[in-house]
């Protein structure tokens, strides 16, 4: 303890950026975009379709940015004539990807069909274990709940409705 009730006695904390500074970061973004974009487009024309190593190593430097990286702007310029920088670029799986294979796509569908729009009207969590036997039957990996709810979702509400005698 320093004594001084002014001092921290704790290691120094960094202060969070102001706003100004994080705004200035965001304007330099198309600067560096047109930049990346000016040294691929002098890379193309220089070297041509085939680019050797050496010309990827400069690149890489010159952009600070991993081989991968790197080839992966050349083929983004290549097709569009652009270059987005990696962070403004989506990570994962589009939004309504499906990637389950047939046959539990199958599964899934039928047990919804045959099994979840009847008048009994069975629990949601019902359908999950049926559904859960019957991959397991056939031994496959049972779906996630989220999907299932997913699949449920898709079945038009007015057929859901009248396989269901349900009233809206």
């Amino acid at each position: 303890m320093s004594g001084n009730l002014l001092e921290p006695d704790g290691p120094a904390v960094a202060a969070p950026q102001p706003a100004n500074e994080r705004d200035e970061r965001r304007s330099r973004r198309p600067d560096e975009e047109r930049r990346r974009e000016e040294k691929i487009r002098e890379l193309l024309t220089r070297e041509g379709e085939r680019l050797s190593q050496g010309a990827i190593q400069n690149l890489t430097r010159d952009l600070g940015v991993s081989r991968a990286t790197a080839y992966r702007m050349i083929k983004t310029f290549r097709t569009c004539g652009a270059v987005t920088s990696p962070f403004t670029r989506p990570v994962g799986r589009p939004k309504g990807a499906r990637v389950l294979d047939a046959t539990r796509e199958f599964l899934i569908r039928d047990a919804i069909e045959n099994f979840y729009l009847q008048p009994s009207r069975p629990k949601f969590s019902q359908l999950v274990r049926e559904i859960n036997k019957r991959c397991l039957k056939e031994r496959l990996p049972a779906p996630n709940w989220r999907t299932i709810k997913a699949r449920v979702h898709d079945v038009d509400v007015e057929t859901r409705a009248r396989r269901r005698s349900e009233s809206e």
